[in-house]
């Protein structure tokens, strides 16, 4: 199966499980917009949780495209809550894994997309602000 997120242009609904510092879990839905071009692909997108504290995070990505036989790029975000973030996705198998720190070095974290189908990925992941845990999440993203 070749892989359709990122490597595609798309846009994703995103639903499913957000966990704050506390393990308080709330329900999130959002969407995702993946667009090429020549020298960049871009990531947009915002997830809003649907219950609990009102909260709506957003991401806008710039990725350096694959090079040809590689299973790893480089990715640049600007996140208006944690600053510039740089990170690298890597492709392993049925999955796409991402590991980033902010620029400061004060976030960091990992995330996974695991391949269900053509138009499913799961979503895993967490972030932390030092040594402590700032959010996690569990999402299904469905290519629409």
């Amino acid at each position: 199966m070749r892989h359709t997120f990122l490597l595609e242009e798309g846009t994703w609904e995103a639903a499913g499980d957000y966990f704050d510092e506390r393990q308080q879990a709330s329900s999130w839905a959002g969407q995702v917009t993946i667009s090429h071009s020549a020298d960049r692909w871009r990531n947009e997108g915002t997830m809003k949780l649907q219950d609990g504290p009102e909260l709506e995070l957003s991401n806008s990505y710039e990725i350096t495209p694959f090079a040809a036989g590689s299973d790893f790029t480089e990715w640049v975000s600007r996140n208006p809550a944690l600053g510039t973030l740089r990170g690298v996705f890597f492709i392993v198998g049925d999955s796409i894994l991402s590991k980033y720190a902010s620029e400061t070095g004060e976030y960091s974290g990992c995330e996974y997309l695991r391949q269900l189908d053509e138009a499913t990925y799961e979503n895993r992941g967490f972030a932390m602000k030092g040594q402590a845990k700032l959010s996690s999440w569990s999402v299904v993203l469905r290519r629409r």
